[in-house]
């Protein structure tokens, strides 16, 4: 359905507050059908909130914003546990070879990839994508 909406009703973005209602249903599916992916994205808020002057504000198209102390974004999680992140064209074909990421849903030829957490197992690595973003020490 994520998928659906963002290629084929993309000018629904446009509309006030419907991204932010779109992102709040994803939410409630994922609570109902994939609890250990809500868990995971939760542990990722806490985590992420633990970095240096990371902070958390709604994301403009729904969802979970990171940003810096700048205001700068970091990355962003949607509803449905996808983290979308800006890590760098060179770094981003670097992982899109290795398979660990893939292309951003919107923007596929950019600095931007997509990383779909499902457990607590992906925390880990989706921080590292964080932190690469942020410019903190690369763990990746």
């Amino acid at each position: 359905m994520f998928y659906f909406v963002v290629r084929h009703l993309r000018w629904a973005a446009r509309v006030p507050g419907l991204p932010h209602l779109f992102d709040a249903l994803l939410t409630a599916a994922t609570w109902l059908f994939a609890r250990r992916r809500l868990a995971a994205m939760e542990a990722l808020e806490l985590e992420a909130l633990c970095l240096p002057a990371v902070r958390v504000v709604a994301h403009r198209f729904g969802g979970t914003e990171f940003v810096d102390r700048n205001g700068r974004e970091l990355g962003h999680l949607h509803g449905n546990g996808l983290l979308d992140v800006p890590i760098g064209r060179e770094r981003a074909q670097a992982l899109l070879a290795a398979g660990q990421v893939r292309p951003h849903h919107v923007f596929p030829c950019s600095k931007w990839v997509s990383f779909q957490i499902e457990s607590l197992a992906d925390v880990a690595f989706a921080l590292d994508l964080l932190t690469t973003s942020a410019g903190f020490p690369e763990r990746l």
